[in-house]
Parts: C-alpha cells; sequence; structure tokens
C-alpha cells in the first residue's frame, strides 16, 4: 500500500509539472515506481493507476503531444488541480484554532495557521498567549464554560470591569463567542434579568455550577456581541509609536508594521496596530523597561498611570 501511495504521488507530481505532455513511456521511464520489466504490466498499472486519480477528482488529461506529432499524452494542468487560494476571517481563524487545540495538533500545524493568518491580511492582529498563532487558542474558565454551554448548566463567577469593583454574577452560558482577539460568554444575567456579554480574562474567581443540566434554554439562531462590543472604527485601528530596546526588537517587530527604524542607542523604533487600546497596554507592559511608548500621548499616559498604580 505504502509502495502504491508513493508510486501515484510519483505520477501526480510529473505531470503536475510537466511543462509537455508525458508519453507512456516517458512516464514508464522517468517516474518512480513504473520500472516494470514487462510492458504489459506496466500498461496495466498505469491504466488502473490513471482511473484512481481520476475518480478521486484529480484532472488527468489526454492531449497530443504537439500540433505535428499526434501520439497521446499525459498532463495535469495547474489550473484544474490546484486549490485556490485560502482566505479566513478572524473569527474563522479562531474556530480553526479551537479544533487544533481540541485535537491536540495545535503544535504540529500552529506555523500552518500562522501562515493563514498572513495571508489574510492582518499578521499582527489579535495576538494571543500563543504568538505562533496569532489568535487566542484559550482564555481563562473556557473549559468549563463550554461544558456548561452544552449542558445547559447556570454558572455563577466574580466578575470586574474597569474601574468597578468585582461583583457576583449568576448567568445562563448561552453561547462562546470570540471577538477581536478576545473570548466573550453571552447570556442571560440572573441579577439584570437581560442578555449579557462578560470577557472571559476579566473572571477574577473560579466558575460554580448552580443548580442541574437542562436548567435553561438559548435563544434561537446565532448569537454574538456586536451588540455590546463596539465594532472597530469606520477608519480602521489606530497606531502607536513604541521604541525597543536590543535585546526585545525581534519579539516587538513580530507586532508591528514593518521592519522598524534605528532609534540611536541601539534602541529600534515601530509602529504598532492598536485594535483594542487594553490588549495593546498589556502587551506593551509586559516588556518592562525595555519598551517605551512614544505615541500618542493619550496611550503613554495610560502606561504611566498603570505603572504609577503598580508602584502604588
Amino acid at each position: 500500500m505504502t509502495d502504491r501511495l508513493e508510486r501515484l504521488l510519483n505520477l501526480v507530481i510529473a505531470l503536475r509539472e510537466t511543462r509537455r505532455p508525458m508519453t507512456a513511456a516517458d512516464i514508464r521511464e522517468r517516474v518512480a515506481g513504473y520500472d516494470q520489466p514487462d510492458a504489459d504490466a506496466f500498461r496495466r498499472m498505469f491504466e488502473r493507476d490513471k482511473a484512481d486519480l481520476r475518480a478521486l477528482g484529480v484532472p488527468v488529461e489526454t492531449a497530443p503531444l504537439d500540433r505535428y506529432d499526434d501520439r497521446a499524452g499525459y498532463r495535469i494542468d495547474p489550473r484544474a488541480y490546484d486549490l485556490p487560494e485560502v482566505h479566513l476571517a478572524g473569527d474563522e481563524l479562531a474556530a480553526l484554532a479551537v479544533a487544533l487545540q481540541a485535537t491536540g495538533l495545535a503544535d504540529e500545524a500552529g506555523y500552518g495557521l500562522l501562515k493563514l493568518e498572513v495571508d489574510a491580511g492582518d499578521p499582527g492582529g489579535a495576538r494571543a498567549a500563543d504568538p505562533r498563532l496569532g489568535v487566542a487558542l484559550d482564555a481563562p474558565h473556557r473549559a468549563t464554560l463550554m461544558e456548561a454551554q452544552l449542558t445547559r448548566t447556570t454558572v455563577r463567577f466574580s466578575y470586574s470591569r474597569p474601574g468597578e469593583p468585582a461583583a457576583t454574577r449568576t448567568v445562563d452560558p448561552w453561547a462562546l463567542v470570540h471577538r477581536r482577539g478576545r473570548w466573550y460568554l453571552v447570556g442571560r444575567d440572573h441579577d439584570r434579568d437581560d442578555r449579557r456579554a462578560f470577557r472571559l480574562d476579566r473572571i477574577d474567581s473560579d466558575v460554580r455550577a448552580v443548580g442541574g443540566p437542562g436548567a435553561f434554554r438559548p435563544p434561537p439562531g446565532d448569537i454574538g456581541v456586536d451588540d455590546v462590543v463596539p465594532p472597530p472604527p469606520a477608519a480602521g485601528p489606530a497606531t502607536a509609536t513604541v521604541v525597543a530596546a536590543e535585546a526585545v526588537a525581534w519579539q516587538v517587530a513580530r507586532r508591528a508594521r514593518g521592519g522598524g527604524s534605528d532609534a540611536g542607542d541601539g534602541w529600534t523604533e515601530f509602529t504598532v496596530t492598536v485594535v483594542d487600546p487594553d490588549d495593546f497596554l498589556g502587551w506593551a507592559l509586559e516588556y518592562g523597561p525595555e519598551l517605551r511608548v512614544v505615541d500618542p500621548p493619550e496611550l503613554r499616559d495610560a502606561v504611566v498611570a498603570r505603572l504609577e498604580a503598580l508602584l502604588a
């Protein structure tokens, strides 16, 4: 079976790459796996392989060698065989990332997913826990909340919003939604008797079940967060200017637009896309004194305020 698969792959590669149709004699001489001494055995094998490839959807064409030679030749037209370019939206990339994690293939397929992110035109987009993937593979409590969603079990947790004290929330988990690099729980908030969305990274306690399975029925149709999480501005995401020390410049470059410019004294200046200011601040602060936010002033002031709060 291995030999046959290898032979079929060799035949596909040869027929796809050839510029001039290959005759049966060319295939017997030049394609590995078809070196049978008996011509009849070769012909039977080749006809069987050709039929199998066509049954699989591989467009093996029969064509004359040229206008002066009417002998039959074989080729695979790349335009009919090659897959079109794949361009996935951010939510589609996130769904694929979750599938890879759930199947245990994130390590093996991570760089392939990163290539899809680059091809989608947003290589510096929602940078998350696994920088190889560029989209959030996981978030705090996601597994627990997914189980509660599937079993329709009400949950309770402590939730903190910026500038507000933590509060206990009791929620019917309708759906987990990925939006602009963040995971949200969407459901009915019992305390407010209304639909709400909760960012998973702002849940600051264990998620506990309240009651048993089958406690609620989610609403029909798609469940999103667009009415809770505003879309990006029509003009597109903002940018920030940062300077990075030599030790971290290569890491900052992965999120930046362009390769950066020399800022003197071993520092490099970069322009970084800012989709979510909160996310940007967390990312910038990870580098400590080796990254400085230069512009815009409001982001620089926000970094200073965070540092002063830490010192206090």
